[in-house]
């Protein structure tokens, strides 16, 4: 456990005169509860918790908006993806075939694939996806890669001499007698060319079965019928591939009578370098063997040693990979696939092939693997949908067609053969007649292609890509042959998010909020004002349609009904809407509907509709008018949370803290007292006016009120007078800042200590308060969830409102299912906003929501047995490289999963693979182990992990040394740090960064003899802090 498992595989020794053989290594992306509820509902998750994004994005269009240019929202910013704020209020994404950004502490930097000497001597590339390295001279691997902690070496059997390096390639001089051997980096791996200089180089018989050790670290490797090889991850994921290897010669060749010699640059369409095989050269492909942690190349010694060969014949391995992918198909190589360009004529290639060309009679089409992820996990409507390529190099000027088809999915194994089929190209999206990079005439461009309804369609049926592929329309006019640069193919989306539809709907005067059935609330003389909260997930304005009809009387209902009023007003997303309706204009309408109205409304954006609110075909918010009653309603006002009617307050308290409001009469004179109730807390409550404070000569009322999230809040209150008659409710709308300080790390309800969640074995939650000191304080109801056969984890904010949140896998059909339980600010775990638990509001404002992923491969919790909120791994991001966070850090997820270990990289949604896909970062005996959070332990910046063999009782500690999860699943960097904690001496563990405030981190651990046990940095035999009942628990965190 902890290990990766090192295969060693050997390769083969030697060159060949101006014969390549190619090797292709490509990443393959691959207390007491009244009521137990159900998990809550799977519905899709929301898109935006964070504010940093959301903020970011409203920024963006006003900036775009006053500009007249579209603006990068610089948050959105990935490896392989940008999103721009565009003036008309869209939104554009554009999603690559492959990186243009990669990340290095902590920034996103550009591609470099130069090469520098280490201190040690090796050399490595500056900036690439993939770890490439090679040898600076001597003994060690000739050249290593590495993606996600696995690698795979390659070492040269003999002491190589000191190489010399030019850009992105190493030369190693005379590895053999006459042979060359250069290494060429790239950003997802690299090339190896051995260059046989002459006949007697090629004579060697050292040539004919080349050997090469191969050495891997996690991954195990092997080869299939057709020579080609994968890498693969315990998880049987292709981490690498390499395509069958290939030989070829320097043999030339003219062009085709057929084709003029005006219409062709010289000597035809060239070559890309020595890296690729000239016009006519000879070409062979190579057998392949792994075995015994060797590779074993057997060269074709008639290309190699024959009396037609031409010196110098050229060897070459390759690596390459990403998420998204590119491929071409060559019908001259019908079995062979060049994944990512990677063993292109025994060298990885960054140009896509499209059409015919005689020069060496191939025919190629290219395909592309682009992510239309993010085009569905919200409401998004595609408005339209552009395939960029830039075309280097064409036959010549005359424009010719070249389609672009919607197809099958692509692989490493994606060849001529198996995609030359009616089943593969799906449907034609589009063509293009042009001609670019030929010569000055026709200089080297983008070609652009309407791929709307193929991208359409993936979003609606919620693809997580969509393959793109480009073929000539006349494969047989070598005038069609066309280059494209891999590297600049892009989907460019332009989209719009359907707005929310409206909620916290009510009146002012309060008619009790938005009311559909009897009993209705009366409002007496007075202007009544409609407030709805409107939100967009782009952010930016949004436009709120109210409709208000006389009860009965709507159009939709009555022939002669008519809308009293459909009006549009506009307001800043996630704030509250009001539109004024005239108590002259309800008196008008007053026998029509018997003093009754109803109301709607929706949201709307440029281009785009809410859902209404009530829905559809469902009666509206109704209230009584009734002018013949003076409207009294009270008077609300603080100073500590100013009225919010104007929308945020540039000055306001904040969330968890007090705040004061003063309660007037509002022309009644025997006002006895005031009852009132919150929208985050509907238990009605009395105060007595007992003095004047807001010198008016009146007595007031006063209470203190304490929001407990950030953002909209609501308080109601009516009068009662002498004989007990009730005023219309008065409706006061404030906003609370988010608190300045996240809570510290465990800490569940503000206090500043860490606390303890624990499930009993009737599945309900209880919180247990940390008391600064290792104890616990007395218990109370945390949830209402039914949590049996759950795993718990609480560590980081993972809802966008400050506090802490609890994540559970919760049984569910087909396995289990994960949901975040946002924290109300006091440790209540909320299902459903306005939930309660033994009749008192927990005031909740947020529902529980499904943790998702887009891509169904990446969901490894419906088997798991145990997930851990680990922290913070990758941290925050620089996007752009100018010193300034522009993607703020968000807790990451490990998930065990037998005995599989995976990292999961949490982000601005709820989709936890849409920044980046899950990592496997252990393998090996991990279903033996329990695991904790203690945070940095170590205090090296990264955060550790804990794991409890379960038998043995050996605790051991897994430091963290990367941004990607380095360390913390394989044993380099672990160590034995306690015995004695077996299952049965110590049922049950939960690590926290600190407990008792010394800044060390701790254990609260359940005993065999039903005590709760404290263990102070991770030491000592532990102090009972719980004397009895722990026994009746099945998880803790």
């Amino acid at each position: 456990m902890g290990h990766y498992e090192k295969i060693g595989r050997r390769a083969a020794n030697g060159a060949v005169a101006s014969t390549v053989l190619a090797l292709t290594i490509a990443l393959s992306l691959p207390q007491h509860v009244q009521t137990a509820t159900a998990a809550p509902s799977a519905g899709p998750p929301s898109s935006a918790p964070i504010s940093e994004s959301f903020e970011a994005e409203e920024n963006a269009l006003a900036e775009a908006a006053d500009t007249g240019e579209r603006v990068e929202v610089l948050p959105q910013r990935t490896e392989t993806s940008q999103v721009f704020a565009n003036p008309s209020g869209t939104f554009t994404r554009d999603s690559y075939a492959m990186p243009q950004w990669t990340r290095q502490d902590r920034k996103l930097v550009d591609i470099d694939t130069g090469l520098a000497f280490e201190p040690g001597g090796r050399i490595r590339t500056k900036a690439t996806t993939v770890g490439v390295s090679f040898s600076g001279g001597g003994n060690g691997p000739l050249v290593t890669v590495v993606r996600d902690g696995r690698s795979l070496s390659l070492n040269w059997p003999t002491e190589l001499p000191k190489p010399t390096v030019s850009e992105d390639t190493a030369t190693y001089p005379e590895v053999l007698p006459g042979v060359d051997l250069k290494l060429k980096a790239d950003n997802s791996g690299f090339s190896q060319l051995l260059v046989v200089k002459s006949a007697e180089a090629a004579a060697n018989p050292q040539l004919r079965s080349i050997g090469l050790r191969l050495a891997t670290d996690g991954l195990d490797v092997a080869t299939d019928g057709d020579g080609n090889l994968a890498a693969v991850d315990p998880a049987d994921q292709k981490v690498f591939v390499a395509p069958a290897p290939r030989m070829w010669d320097s043999s030339t060749t003219t062009p085709a009578a057929t084709i003029r010699a005006d219409t062709l640059p010289d000597g035809g369409p060239a070559p890309s370098g020595e890296f690729e095989p000239g016009h006519g050269a000879r070409e062979s492909v190579i057998p392949i063997q792994v075995a015994d942690d060797r590779m074993t190349l057997s060269p074709d010694q008639s290309l190699l040693t024959g009396e037609g060969t031409k010196y110098p014949v050229y060897i070459d391995p390759a690596v390459t990979g990403a998420r998204e992918a590119w491929t071409i198909a060559y019908k001259k190589t019908p079995t062979t696939g060049y994944f990512n360009g990677a063993g292109w004529d025994g060298a990885t290639t960054p140009t896509a092939r499209v059409g015919y060309e005689n020069m060496t009679n191939g025919l190629a089409r290219s395909m592309f693997r682009m992510d239309t992820n993010n085009l569905w996990n919200t409401k998004k409507q595609v408005i339209k949908s552009t395939f960029r390529a830039n075309n280097s190099w064409s036959w010549s000027c005359t424009k010719k067609t070249v389609e672009v088809w919607l197809t099958g999915s692509i692989s490493a194994s994606t060849n001529w053969n198996n995609q030359n089929s009616t089943s593969f190209w799906k449907r034609k999206l589009d063509d293009v007649t042009d001609s670019k990079g030929y010569n000055s005439s026709c200089p080297g461009g983008n070609l652009a292609f309407d791929v709307t309804s193929g991208v359409t369609e993936a979003a609606s049926k919620k693809w997580p890509n969509i393959t793109l592929g480009l073929q000539a329309t006349n494969e047989a006019d070598v005038y069609g042959w066309k280059k494209f640069d891999a590297k600049s193919a892009v989907l460019s989306t332009e989209y719009n998010t359907v707005p929310n539809a409206p909620t916290n709907m009510d009146t002012s005067p309060s008619s009790g909020g938005c009311l559909t059935s009897a009993p209705f609330v009366s409002i007496g003389n007075t202007d009544v004002t409609l407030n709805a909260k409107v939100s967009d997930p782009d952010g930016g304005t949004v436009k709120t349609r109210f409709d208000l009809w006389a009860t009965g009387h709507h159009p939709n209902d009555d022939p002669n009904g008519v809308l009293i009023v459909s009006t549009k007003v506009s307001t800043t997303s996630g704030k509250v809407a009001t539109l004024k309706v005239p108590k002259a204009t309800l008196q008008k309408y007053l026998a029509t509907g018997n003093g009754n109205f109803s109301w709607k409304a929706r949201a709307e954006d440029a281009t785009a509709e809410s859902a209404w609110t009530p829905a559809a075909g469902q009666p509206g918010c109704r209230f009584v008018f009734d002018p013949n009653r003076p409207s009294t309603p009270p008077t609300i006002k603080s100073t500590d949370f100013p009225d919010g009617s104007d929308g945020w307050p540039q000055q306001t308290g904040e969330a968890r803290k007090p705040g004061s409001f003063i309660i007037g009469n509002g022309g009644v004179n025997d006002v006895t007292s005031y009852e009132y109730w919150t929208d985050w807390d509907p238990t009605v409550r009395t105060v007595i006016p007992t003095a004047d404070l807001d010198g008016d000569g009146k007595k007031d009322g006063k209470i203190t009120l304490t929001p407990p999230a950030a953002g909209s809040q609501r308080l109601y209150v009516r009068s009662l007078d002498a004989a007990k008659n009730r005023s219309d409710g008065a409706y006061y709308l404030f906003y609370a800042n988010s608190p300045g300080v996240p809570d510290k790390p465990g800490d569940l309800n503000g206090d500043g200590n860490a606390d303890l969640y624990g499930v009993r074995t009737n599945g309900e939650l209880w919180l247990y308060p940390g008391q600064g000191n290792g104890r616990v304080g007395t218990a109370t109801p945390a949830g209402n969830t039914d949590f049996s056969g759950a795993s718990i984890t609480h560590h980081g904010d993972w809802t966008g409102d400050g506090y802490e949140d609890l994540i559970a896998a919760l049984p569910g059909d087909g396995g289990k299912m994960l949901y975040a339980f946002p924290n109300n600010g006091v440790g209540f775990a909320c299902t459903n906003r306005d939930e309660q638990a033994d009749g008192q509001s927990q005031s909740c404002q947020i529902d529980a929501q499904e943790l998702q992923v887009l891509d169904e491969a990446n969901n490894h919790w419906a088997a798991a047995d145990q997930i851990l909120a680990i922290g913070d791994v990758d941290g925050p991001l620089d996007t752009d490289g100018d010193g300034t966070i522009d993607t703020p850090g968000y807790p990451d997820l490990l998930v065990k999963e037998g005995n599989l270990l995976w990292l999961y990289f949490g982000s601005e949604s709820f989709y936890l693979d849409q920044s980046r896909a899950p990592v496997l970062i252990g393998d090996g005996s991990w279903s033996n182990y329990d695991l904790a959070a203690p945070g940095d332990r170590t205090g090296n910046g990264h955060v550790d992990l804990i794991a409890r063999h379960k038998t043995s009782g050996e605790l051991r500690l897994y430091e963290g040394t990367g941004n990607s999860g380095e360390g913390l699943g394989s044993g380099p960097a672990s160590v034995a740090i306690g015995s004695g904690w077996t299952r049965a001496n110590r049922p049950l563990i939960t690590a926290l960064p600190d407990a008792n405030g010394d800044a060390k981190a701790d254990i609260w651990a359940t005993g065999g003899d039903g005590q709760l046990y404290f263990y102070p940095n991770i030491s000592g035999s532990g102090v009972a802090v719980g004397t009895s009942g722990w026994q009746n628990f099945q998880a803790l965190s």
